[in-house]
């Protein structure tokens, strides 16, 4: 296998994480994206535009992993405003096949990393679906703590869940 790369995404990214995109989508896995509601080529290229832009105004930090030119996935997180800059929301999603071989918890923490050193990040956030067990032992290895549950948060798969609120002091 060709070595992992981890880097920020280039404009030059958008057909590989756009072929990403839509195996994510099919997968139906336990993020917002899903097959009932398909992102169009457009709204991929202009979503990496954006983060693009967050990025040097250093409102995110965002990690692409990346095998060759294939995009595996990715980890950001993204500054909140007003007075909570010093709080960034966090999200991960890599493809199935490099789940569970540890590139993820790497990709995590570099992403955390950067984030403390780049946007002055002191606290970290997530929401994880409560059916998502590998998530919630991914969460809690990386030292996050659940702080509440939403009720009913989030459709999936015809059913509404609950979603477990996360949080990880850095300093």
């Amino acid at each position: 296998m060709k070595p992992v790369i981890f880097r920020q995404l280039k404009s030059f990214d958008l057909n590989s994480v756009y072929r990403w995109v839509k195996e994510i989508e099919a997968e139906d896995t336990f993020v917002t994206m899903n097959p009932n509601e398909p992102l169009t080529s457009k709204e991929v290229k202009d979503f990496i535009q954006n983060q693009i832009k967050k990025s040097k105004q250093k409102n995110l930090v965002k990690i692409g992993v990346f095998v060759g030119k294939k995009y595996l996935g990715g980890c950001d997180i993204e500054k909140l405003g007003k007075r909570q800059t010093h709080i960034g929301s966090f999200g991960i999603v890599l493809l199935k096949e490099c789940r569970g071989q540890g590139i993820g918890y790497k990709l995590a923490q570099k992403t955390i990393q950067l984030a403390k050193e780049k946007l002055g990040i002191q606290q970290v956030v997530l929401n994880c679906f409560v059916n998502n067990e590998i998530g919630i032992n991914f969460y809690k290895k990386l030292g996050f703590k659940q702080y509440g549950l939403h009720p009913k948060a989030v459709l999936y798969k015809g059913k509404c869940i609950d979603e477990i609120m996360f949080y990880k002091e850095l300093s």
